[in-house]
């Protein structure tokens, strides 16, 4: 087939659709990448795309403040020239906004787009019940088990056992480039790097998500003391200021921002033992170069569901009951988990990891953050291991029993369903080990979903034997007592949205709805048996 991929947001989000292109790729699709004019550069480091549509999305948000029927009709004649380009068989759409789903409407010459679009109404569809998740668990920041990328592959229907992620790497040319950078910066810097190269990306999406330069200024003092590391400092011409300040606080090294393409910037990295850095871009395209990295996830950011999708990378989050925080709601702690992990922390981790290859069990460290190294279960979706100790925690655990509740009710109710994996050996029986108060407050849902779910098939057959007003009534209204009760409970708020979601889809058809109900109240009757009862 020919495939768009439209995907229209930052260079993390970009890069992250490499196991879905190389998916793809792997059943002999050819594979067009819809990505905003200033991002093109990054679809040079994504294998098996073989062309890129570039939106000039500023332009036309531009026009249309000046002539909107003149930007309408500049967006309807991109639309048409990328038909002709490529004469599509199939969009998906894997970012949720407006525009995009928008796009994915105007896009296909038939048919409807998968993942994110609109109806014939104009109302936001979504093409699978993954797609309903990611949206779901974007603003549920205890509930997000999966690797983004691992949603973007289900809802793609690629769920191969050896996902790779693997990006171009980049050419001689700017592998020269990079050398001579970092040669010509040391020296007009006047300082050597006898032991290499290590990378620090200071900025991240927003201040909150961002450790602090002073912190990353101690860090380098560390590395250049005790390892002979020379900091390079990556990022983008508007992260200049955070250099200076890096330099301000007594930062060594040497200043790369705003001084490479984003190709170069891939060149630069993988001239680098090791790249420190927050929850950015930056971090997945070392990922998908296979630089070896920390990341620091701070504030709304955790490794869970946007970590760096590859193995043995290790990821830390402040050790703080408030963290992951919501998003859109102001901190009531004055962003003290910036401030929670220490430079001598991460130094603790990051020697003994140059010295032996590998990373070492947290020690010290784990007393300041949670610990994880990235890996991979046994279906080939990404998961993480602790170094810190966590592994026994009631957030671990429920994050492991989720992870098994959800593949199984998701891939089920699939338009095309997915073989369920079997369970693994390393998440074996983990509803054992929650704390008495945890599992008591989950088991309360549960039989509380499961009464309401007998009484709305119930009422559903009788509905479908005698239709009148008054048990349409009653139906409805046990429907929304189920919504409300997964929306209010900080263990199952994703399956609120999905299940009013799922109720939307089915449109009144009895037998997709009472197929949707069998399949939530057997995996939720799964789900129970998993945590035994306190006595």
């Amino acid at each position: 087939m020919r495939r768009y991929i439209i995907n229209l947001t930052r260079l993390g989000d970009l890069l992250q659709t490499q196991a879905v292109i190389h998916g793809f790729a792997e059943q002999g699709d050819q594979v067009a990448l819809v990505c905003l004019e200033n991002f093109a550069g990054a679809a040079a480091l994504l294998r098996g795309v073989d062309q890129v549509a570039a939106l000039p999305g500023a332009a036309l948000l531009a026009g249309l403040d000046r002539d909107w029927p003149s930007a309408a009709a500049a967006l309807e004649d991109w639309v048409q020239a990328q038909r002709r380009a490529f004469m599509p068989d199939a969009v998906l759409n894997l970012t949720p906004t407006l525009p995009a789903r928008l796009l994915s409407r105007l896009l296909p010459p038939r048919g409807q787009a998968d993942g994110f679009s609109l109806d014939d109404h104009g109302f936001g569809q979504d093409g699978s019940p993954w797609a309903t998740y990611v949206q779901a668990v974007s603003a549920s920041r205890g509930c997000s088990p999966f690797n983004l990328v691992d949603s973007f592959r289900c809802m793609a229907g690629v769920t191969q056992r050896t996902p790779s992620s693997a990006l171009r790497h980049p050419g001689e040319e700017e592998q020269h480039h990079a050398r001579a950078l970092l040669e010509a910066a040391a020296r007009d810097a006047g300082q050597t790097a006898p032991a290499g190269f290590v990378a620090f990306q200071l900025g991240a999406s927003n201040d909150a998500r961002r450790w602090p330069t002073e912190s990353f200024a101690a860090l380098g003092r560390i590395l250049r003391e005790r390892a002979g590391l020379l900091p390079v400092l990556t990022g983008s011409a508007g992260e200049r200021p955070l250099a200076g300040r890096y330099f301000a606080h007594g930062g060594p090294g040497v200043d790369c921002t705003g001084r490479t393409t984003l190709p170069e910037l891939a060149a630069l990295l993988t001239q680098t033992r090791l790249l420190i850095t927050n929850d950015t871009g930056t971090m997945h395209l070392a990922a998908g170069l296979g630089v070896p990295l920390l990341a620091l996830f701070l504030a709304t950011a955790q490794p869970w569901d946007t970590g760096p999708y590859a193995e043995n990378l290790c990821c830390l989050e402040p050790r703080l009951d408030c963290h992951p925080c919501a998003f859109g709601k102001a901190c009531p702690h004055q962003g003290r988990c910036r401030q929670s992990i220490s430079a001598e922390a991460v130094a603790a981790l990051v020697l003994p990891r140059l010295d032996s290859g590998r990373w070492q069990p947290a020690g010290a460290a784990s007393e300041q953050a949670r610990v994880w190294l990235t890996c991979r279960d046994e279906s080939g979706f990404l998961n993480l291991v602790s170094l810190s100790g966590d592994e026994e925690t009631d957030r671990t655990l429920w994050v492991r029993l989720q992870r098994r509740f959800y593949r199984r009710l998701l891939d089920r109710l699939a338009p095309a369903p997915l073989p369920i994996p079997a369970n693994s050996a390393r998440d074996d029986r983990p509803g054992t080990k929650l704390s008495a108060g945890r599992r008591e407050r989950i088991l309360s849902v549960l039989d509380s979903a499961d009464g309401l779910l007998h009484l709305t098939r119930e009422q559903g057959r009788l509905l479908t034997v005698r239709p009148d007003a008054r048990g349409r009534q009653a139906f409805l209204a046990t429907c929304e007592r189920l919504g409300t009760l997964f929306s209010s409970s900080p263990d199952f708020l994703p399956l609120g949205l999905l299940w009013r979601s799922m109720l939307q889809e089915a449109g009144g058809n009895w037998a997709d709805t009472g197929r949707f109900f069998d399949a939530l109240r057997d995996e939720l009757r799964g789900l129970a048996l998993e945590i035994p009862r306190c006595s």
